[in-house]
């Protein structure tokens, strides 16, 4: 029981803005899975979500009821089951007398073809029950709606289109962030005292997700980073903007402690920690009660499964790495614990509203890509 709890963690894995996509991770599994012979005809389908205890069986099962794709199609009388990935994969299962609903709810049957798209695995079916073809319902067409015709000034024009976290790590303006909260912008701004500032972009790592912007504002306050990275069962504040300013433009906070000392697919760049993570908190800062930043925020898995306290960060060894290797001073925190009102201070005054701005064609291309991580305002979603 206890493996099957922690396989469905891993396995709801899923995007929001501030988050690395298992999409990425796991592009190519059912092909690999193929030729390793693990998924196989003959195979049931309990073996199938779960054999070897193999957390892709899972994130291939998972996926079926997930993103709202449509799962399955279920022949009730005949016991047939074609379950479809968003891999252009269809598995047809035979002998399906309890159709899938769930991961806790697998339902049973024997794998026994592989296709690669829904209807070659229908007609296949529908061949061994001796059905004839099956004309899909034809829904009567709505008038169309008038098209309107944007003129190419409209797509050209440069709109704040997404929102992020940053925190300064020095006095003279430098600004650290997360790659994909500034990846493709065509400018960059963040705000000041009630004015808008354009932050220019110094360095960007998109292996470890960080950036490094310069501001002509000179903060009053900035963060150290931490001596050391984190440790199991240490408690952590996360600051940032969850959700941008939909909420209230005030900066947000929440608690909570190191629950795992490695990232997705054991990245020990990475540590998860279980204080809450939204669209909007990436490249926010993960600080001690000392206010010694321990990592970046980065991602978050399950939100729109409905798990919670699975979000990641990068560890301040990784962040100090890449800041000295941009020959960028910073300072090493010390042990001394802040009261919350020197946290207080110091998290209002160094931590950073960042909006990305791009042009109208530029959100088209980039909403539909999904392995898109930005935190796009409501009315681009």
């Amino acid at each position: 029981m206890k493996k099957i709890a922690f396989l469905f963690i891993i396995i709801t894995f899923l995007s929001s803005c501030a988050t690395t996509s298992v999409d990425q991770v796991v592009e190519n599994s059912p092909a690999d899975l193929e030729r390793q012979n693990l998924v196989y005809v003959g195979q049931s389908k309990k073996e199938f979500c779960w054999a070897r205890t193999s957390v892709w069986y899972a994130v291939l099962c998972y996926k079926y009821d997930a993103l709202g794709k449509k799962p399955f199609m279920y022949y009730e009388n005949q016991s047939y089951e074609v379950l479809a990935s968003k891999f252009n994969r269809y598995y047809v299962f035979r002998d399906a007398t309890i159709k899938y609903s769930n991961l806790n709810n697998i339902g049973n049957g024997t794998l026994d073809k592989i296709f690669y798209s829904m209807s070659d695995a229908k007609e296949y079916v529908h061949e061994k029950l001796g059905i004839a073809k099956i004309e899909e319902p034809k829904i009567e067409s709505q008038p169309k709606k008038k098209k309107i015709v944007k003129s190419t000034e409209d797509q050209n024009k440069i709109v704040p289109a997404a929102s992020g976290s940053g925190f300064y790590i020095s006095s003279n303006g430098y600004i650290l962030t997360n790659n994909h909260v500034i990846e493709g912008c065509r400018k960059v701004s963040l705000t000041h005292n009630g004015k808008e500032i354009i932050a220019n972009v110094i360095a960007t790592d998109s292996a470890n997700d960080l950036a490094i912007l310069k501001s002509d504002v000179r903060p009053s306050r900035f963060y150290k980073l931490s001596q050391s990275d984190p440790k199991l069962l240490d408690d952590v504040i996360i600051a940032g903007y969850p959700l941008g300013k939909r909420v209230s433009s005030a900066i947000k906070t929440s608690k909570g402690s190191i629950t795992s000392l490695a990232g997705y697919g054991d990245n020990y760049s990475n540590f998860q920690t279980d204080a809450a993570l939204n669209q909007g908190n990436s490249g926010g800062p993960i600080m001690d009660d000392s206010g010694n930043v321990i990592g970046v925020a980065v991602a978050n898995f399950g939100k729109q499964s409905g798990v919670e306290s699975f979000n990641f960060g990068i560890k301040s060894s990784t962040v100090k790495t890449f800041v000295s290797s941009n020959d960028i001073n910073f300072t090493i925190g010390s042990k001394s614990r802040l009261n919350n009102n020197q946290l207080s201070n110091l998290i209002t005054n160094a931590t950073i509203y960042l909006e990305c701005w791009l042009t109208i064609a530029d959100i088209k291309k980039i909403i539909n890509d999904e392995e898109n991580k930005k935190a796009f305002y409501s009315q681009f979603n």
